[in-house]
């Protein structure tokens, strides 16, 4: 045991020193401070990205930080998720696909007391990786010039959970995250130089949420619980600094620090419910407003609106409380998630659709979550760019009990 702390401390001390980024080679990652990565459990992704009702007694549910307050006897887990994307994005310009794979979520969670639970976690909260190829007009001619804009970069967060269970039905749980990172922005301009613009911003901040979860057993067959969360508006301080560069052997190349004016994150609240019934079928519910409409982002000039996201899961567990093979012991999900997005282009709103299925293999000490999901990203027909996305998802669990009391006779 004593190994294996040692093992997980030094992991979570060399991630946390180095910062964690994702990459989703979207397009749409342009925007704003970057995509947002789906950093959930993939127990989660696979139920429709849903889980702000979802006690988690066995993996780690970062939707809802109350939900901390179901683990039991084995009283500390350790999470490592990841994700394999596969993406065809299309125009009218041509078409392009992409690979990407990466880790999406590093988190540890530890009952300290039959009423009190902490938990840690680090992820790649938002990633920054496009290239665009286009043409620009030359002002009093019929010509046009080369531009090529390129992006990388994103924001990471660490995060500290408390919970505490009141009684038996109800949670409340709190989390404080620190965000920070860099979003790199280029411009290459090709005429009879060749000139790059390079924009580099810098964030910070911290950000703050609530969450909490109700439940009620109405019959032994019959389990409601509710859950709902609020994630607080918060302000994310930036340094700007720009680069010229001319010429490809960058002989000249001209630096300086800008002041820029500072970026935030919306006010989002959400609520879920999740129905049990003869303790096998389980149906899932999350609906989360974000208040977008109420930001304002400098470094990239799209107005913004209001966000709504639907997610709906459905999940079959064992029929049997032992197994005699390891495939009646497998949990089976399917979900559903629509995203309305939170900005346009050329007045046509982005927003998204996407189906997922997983599968929960409990095996010794640990709980493995696979997961496979297909979405598009710009359902509707007149948009100028449209994705299509396949993606494989993992997470591994690793279930250990500290602190046992010994009894002597």
């Amino acid at each position: 045991m004593n190994k294996n702390k040692i093992t997980i401390c030094t992991l979570f001390s060399c991630v946390f020193a180095s910062g964690l980024y994702a990459q989703n080679s979207s397009p749409y990652s342009y925007f704003g401070i970057g995509g947002f990565n789906n950093v959930d459990d993939t127990r989660n992704i696979s139920l429709g990205n849903t889980g702000i009702a979802l006690e988690a007694p066995d993996y780690i549910n970062s939707k809802n930080p109350a939900s901390m307050t179901a683990i039991t006897s084995r009283n500390v887990i350790f999470n490592v998720s990841g994700i394999l994307k596969y993406n065809t994005i299309s125009s009218n310009l041509g078409s392009d696909k992409r690979l990407n794979s990466n880790f999406t979520n590093f988190s540890a969670a530890l009952r300290l007391s039959k009423k009190a639970f902490v938990g840690i976690n680090i992820q790649p909260a938002t990633s920054s990786d496009y290239k665009i190829s286009s043409t620009i007009p030359i002002e009093g001619t019929a010509l046009e010039y080369p531009v090529t804009y390129e992006g990388s970069g994103g924001l990471t967060n660490w995060g500290i959970s408390l919970a505490y269970k009141l009684n038996d039905n109800w949670s409340f749980g709190g989390k404080v995250k620190n965000n920070f990172g860099t979003i790199v922005r280029k411009e290459t301009i090709s005429t009879t130089s060749e000139v790059e613009i390079s924009r580099s911003v810098r964030y910070t901040g911290f950000s703050y949420n609530l969450g909490t979860q109700y439940k009620k057993n109405f019959t032994d067959n019959f389990q409601l619980t509710l859950g709902g969360i609020v994630n607080f508006g918060s302000k994310l301080v930036s340094k700007r600094e720009v680069s010229y560069t001319e010429n490809q052997d960058y002989t000249n190349t001209l630096t300086s620090k800008l002041s820029s004016k500072d970026s935030s994150l919306p006010l989002e609240m959400g609520a879920g419910l999740s129905i049990l019934a003869k303790e096998r079928y389980r149906m899932t519910f999350d609906f989360i407003q974000s208040n977008w409409d109420k930001v304002k982002n400098t470094e990239t000039s799209e107005q913004y609106y209001r966000q709504n996201v639907y997610g709906l899961g459905f999940e079959m567990l064992p029929a049997k409380k032992s197994f005699e093979s390891i495939s009646e012991a497998f949990t089976y999900r399917l979900g559903l998630n629509y995203d309305t997005g939170y900005y346009k282009i050329n007045n046509v709103r982005i927003d998204k659709l996407e189906a997922t299925v997983g599968l929960g293999v409990p095996l010794n000490k640990v709980n493995l979550n696979v997961g496979y999901g297909y979405g598009i990203h710009g359902l509707q027909k007149n948009v100028s760019i449209k994705e299509h996305y396949h993606m494989l998802t993992l997470s591994m669990n690793f279930l250990d009990t500290w602190f046992k009391k010994r009894y002597l006779d």
